[in-house]
């Protein structure tokens, strides 16, 4: 093993806590742009410093040997389909969207001790000697991460008290096995797993540090893989942590799962890549006819139910019996929030025309017959405006629309209810959020919203905040994100009690953005834990023809929702 002295020691963290001890397991110190971002996360955290890097100097870790190489198209040639697509799909990705463009971490890891390491290599495997472990444990890691090598066996897996924390870009209990993110966009499955794990010599049987569920990209492998690598760029940092606070956790497998429940999944054959070409260009060109002869257009509807008292936040989600109100053709509404003046009752909602592509905040009474003459625009800005959050407070009333597009939350007070409104606060500068929805639970106020990381999107994963008031100061869960899932993550409207218990609507964005809603119920909520279980679900099929329903509130009697449809683009169409 040869090793690389230091230029000079890792820095301790400043708050005087001592950070985790981290080594890393490497081929090369050119790694992916998501990697660098992962391990640039930790140095920014204070949470770990690495101690060593170990680096495979095996002749070819790949496990290939040189004089073969020439020969190796061969061996492949029941890839070759694959190896072509996995080319011409990569171009999908450019520039700063692209998280597998090659990086020096060299100086990001500057003064950190190299020691390289040659294992003894099988067919797929690869085992480090006990005079290299030795010299591994010197220096004392409590966590080693595995960002090369080939699977690991023997000692190493004990070297750290902490194991040797690894990824897994995919569900390693439904696709085991590989290419990472490849059998989801060919099988048509909605959700693609990434999980942090922590090896062990039972593979695909390891403890899960972390898991999150995102949507396939049904059309392009390598942009869901993107979203995926960018997404779990913060997985390290999050597990550590919670591992530095003694909150790590791991999480159990679902009902029934077992990772020796499917096959193992390998590269595809020529045949099985045609096969799946063949489907992803049939996607697309059904895709292409509908965008072609029609477009989404997303409205409101409502329905009452007497007897209930006007605090009533619950919504009566009984299926057949919405109004709808549709919008002209030349926009669509959304997001609907209502709230009472007086005698009279107003739903606020994002008004959305298609020719700006920029969402407004209007205003629609509603009267015993429908809708009172014409909605009204009653907050515009240069950027865009959605989810009109509506709330009482002292006597007063406030709306958080979402300003994602900004990088704030913005808080508005009702000068004159519900047509003027003014900024009141900057709640959270430099920070965009989706969809802020407030509660005040057990004497505190709550924010729940949708964080996305860089390059990732924005429908999978729920931060919450909490703050004496709604002015502020917010502060962030110590679990954040208290959930990784695009099946449950993103709000789908206002809070409500029944029983004393809290509820949650949630979006379902597996099968595109809005296409179902949830009910969660909340188990426990404080500054440390967040437990919630899906109760119920709403699916857009409560009228014909919806591809989408994605927000629902209540006030008293009054139940507003909102639903999507395909809108024929011919100057007689109406609904597809």
């Amino acid at each position: 093993m040869a090793i690389d002295e230091p230029d000079a020691p890792p820095t301790a963290d400043p708050s005087g806590a001592a950070p985790l001890r981290l080594g890393l397991l490497v081929d090369s110190l050119t790694q992916p742009a998501w990697v660098e971002r992962a391990l640039r996360r930790i140095i920014e955290s204070g949470d770990g410093e690495f101690v060593v890097i170990v680096r495979n100097d095996a002749t070819d870790p790949s496990g290939i040997r040189p004089s073969s190489r020439l020969s190796s198209w061969w061996r492949n040639r029941r890839q070759l389909l694959y190896s072509a697509y996995q080319r011409l799909d990569r171009r999908r990705l450019r520039g700063a969207t692209d998280p597998f463009a090659p990086v020096d971490v060299a100086p990001l890891l500057k003064g950190v001790p190299i020691l390289g390491a040659v294992p003894v290599m099988t067919k797929v495997t690869d085992t480090i000697e006990t005079p290299d472990l030795e010299r591994i444990r010197a220096f004392r890691p409590d966590v080693l991460i595995r960002l090369g090598f080939r699977i690991l066996r023997g000692g190493i897996l004990t070297a750290a008290p902490h194991g040797v924390w690894s990824y897994h870009h995919g569900d390693n209990d439904r696709y085991r096995g590989g290419p990472p993110g490849f059998w989801e966009v060919m099988e048509g499955t909605p959700v693609t797993g990434t999980i942090l794990q922590r090896l062990t010599e039972a593979l695909d049987d390891g403890p899960v540090l972390y898991r999150s569920w995102g949507a396939t990209n049904l059309f392009s492998v390598s942009r869901g893989r993107a979203e995926a690598c960018w997404k779990g760029s913060e997985f390290l940092a999050r597990a550590l942590r919670m591992l530095r606070a003694g909150t790590l956790s791991c999480p159990q497998r679902e009902m029934g799962a077992t990772p020796y429940g499917y096959r193992l999944y390998v590269a595809p054959s020529n045949r099985e890549m045609a096969a799946g070409v063949m489907r992803i260009s049939s996607r697309r060109l059904r895709e292409k006819w509908r965008s072609v002869t029609s477009y989404d257009q997303w409205f409101m509807a409502y329905r009452r139910r007497s007897g209930l008292p006007d605090e009533n936040r619950e919504p009566d989600l009984a299926p057949f019996r919405f109004r709808p109100i549709i919008p002209p053709r030349d926009r669509f509404w959304a997001d609907p929030f209502p709230m009472r003046v007086g005698g009279g009752e107003y739903v606020l909602f994002e008004d959305y025309p298609y020719a700006t592509r920029r969402g407004v905040i209007s205003a629609m009474e509603l009267g015993p017959e429908g809708p009172v003459g014409s909605p009204q625009v009653v907050l515009s800005r240069d950027y865009h405006l959605s989810y009109p959050f509506v709330f009482s407070w002292r006597g007063e009333q406030f709306m958080v629309p979402e300003t994602a597009d900004a990088g704030r939350v913005e808080l508005y007070r009702a000068t004159r209810a519900p047509m003027d409104w003014t900024l009141e606060a900057m709640l959270m500068a430099d920070l965009p959020l989706a969809d802020c929805t407030l509660a005040e639970i057990g004497g505190k106020w709550w924010m729940f919203a949708n964080a996305a990381v860089p390059g990732a999107s924005y429908w999978d994963e729920l931060h919450v905040f909490h703050a004496p008031s709604p002015m502020g100061p917010w502060t962030p869960h110590r679990r954040n994100p208290v959930v990784s899932d695009v099946r449950t993550a993103r709000p789908a409207g206002g809070l409500f009690q029944r029983g004393g218990v809290w509820y949650r609507p949630s979006q379902d964005c597996s099968r595109g953005y809005g296409c179902a809603m949830n009910i969660q119920r909340i188990g426990r909520l404080d500054e440390s834990t967040y437990e919630e279980e899906t109760v119920g679900r709403l699916l857009p099929e409560w009228a014909p023809g919806l591809t989408g329903t994605h927000t629902v509130n209540a006030l008293g009697g009054l139940t507003v929702i909102d639903a999507r449809r395909r809108a024929s683009k011919a100057p007689w169409g109406s609904s597809g």
